[in-house]
């Protein structure tokens, strides 16, 4: 399986300041806007703005800084709207006094107008519950998204520590089998067996190259097949025969390793290899629009009932394709008539992120 971890996606902290400003620039705007329709606007209401501006801009950075500095974020509903209601009754009350404080020095006045300073009131009020729903919202948003994102990393470390795991238990079974090989070839075939061991040498060389690599080629996958399958023959000899049909255009597909070599071992060790007679190997691959297909046919007979060691292959190939490719990749394998085995892989272009 692929490591690289999953996208982070849009992250909102390094715009918050394009945020912020437009945010309160569009709410002076309005304002500004208000106060033009009614005819009062005048060079001291702009420079209110300006002012109003920059404390608003202000004072929601405090709130932020409180808001971090005292963990807000992580209380319960229940636990944060009264603050944030005592907060925001705060700060609006600082702006509706400074704004009119600022309206009795540009007009002369000797005290606060009550009527104005409440319509303050409610106006900051509503600028400040709107920063703040939409701090929390926007927080709340990015929270979820990492812990998303930190799911899908734990996901694809435990898939990628259950992929090792599975590999890691392919070279000491092959490796065993391939001597059991070699051990019969030495009563059997002296000769043939010294041979098998050069074999076996390449054979390793490639097992151990393929432990450092999630995919190879087909082509790759193939050489290690076909060496495998020199080891059965100076064995087996004629009980052995084997046909290939591969669409070169295949050859270059990708494929998790040894999981071909598996499937191959498992239709001789559990089939042509129980049959004094021998019998028939059939590797076939195809490409087609959405993936690699792999047909694989053998003399023998499929005991779905076996116990789970018997079937080795088949097992650690189901395990590894799913983790790579969720439920888009399958194995099958059938009887077909009486003495015919066949096993069918297919494997998605698209890998499980």
């Amino acid at each position: 399986m692929s490591a690289a971890s999953p996208s982070d996606g849009f992250s909102f902290k390094p715009y918050y300041w394009w945020f912020q400003a437009g945010g309160w620039s569009l709410f002076m705007a309005v304002n500004a806007g208000v106060v033009y329709i009614s005819g009062n606007l005048t060079t001291a209401v702009i420079y209110w703005l300006i002012i109003a501006w920059l404390l608003c801009t202000g004072l929601t950075e405090l709130l932020r800084w409180i808001i971090i500095r005292f963990h807000w974020l992580k209380l319960k509903s229940l636990q944060v709207v009264p603050r944030l209601f005592l907060a925001v009754s705060t700060l609006s009350a600082v702006m509706a006094t400074l704004a009119s404080v600022y309206e009795m020095m540009v007009n002369d006045d000797s005290k606060i107008d009550p009527g104005n300073w409440i319509k303050d009131l409610i106006n900051y009020s509503l600028a400040f519950l709107i920063w703040s729903a939409l701090y929390y919202l926007i927080n709340t948003l990015e929270n979820f998204r990492k812990a998303e994102i930190e799911n899908l990393r734990w996901e694809a470390l435990r898939n990628e520590t259950e992929l090792n795991r599975l590999k890691s238990q392919l070279n000491p079974h092959f490796m065993f089998n391939a001597m059991n090989v070699i051990r019969a070839l030495v009563d059997e075939n002296p000769a043939k067996s010294k041979d098998a061991i050069t074999q076996l040498s390449g054979l390793l060389r490639n097992t151990l190259q393929f432990g450092k690599l999630k995919f190879v080629s087909l082509q790759q996958e193939l050489d290690v097949v076909r060496n495998y399958l020199s080891l059965e023959s100076a064995r087996m000899e004629e009980r052995l025969r084997i046909r290939w049909e591969i669409d070169p255009e295949s050859e270059s597909f990708e494929v998790p390793p040894l999981m071909l070599q598996t499937l191959v071992e498992n239709c001789i060790k559990h089939g042509i290899a129980k049959i004094p007679e021998g019998g028939d190997v059939l590797i076939k691959t195809s490409l087609s629009e959405n993936g690699l297909n792999i047909f694989l046919s053998n003399t023998g007979k499929y005991d779905a009932s076996a116990k789970p060691e018997s079937g080795f292959g088949l097992k650690n190939s189901i395990e590894r394709l799913s983790l790579l490719y969720g439920n888009d990749a399958t194995l099958t394998i059938r009887n077909s008539g009486n003495n015919t085995v066949i096993t069918e892989v297919f494997i998605p272009k698209t890998r499980k992120s």
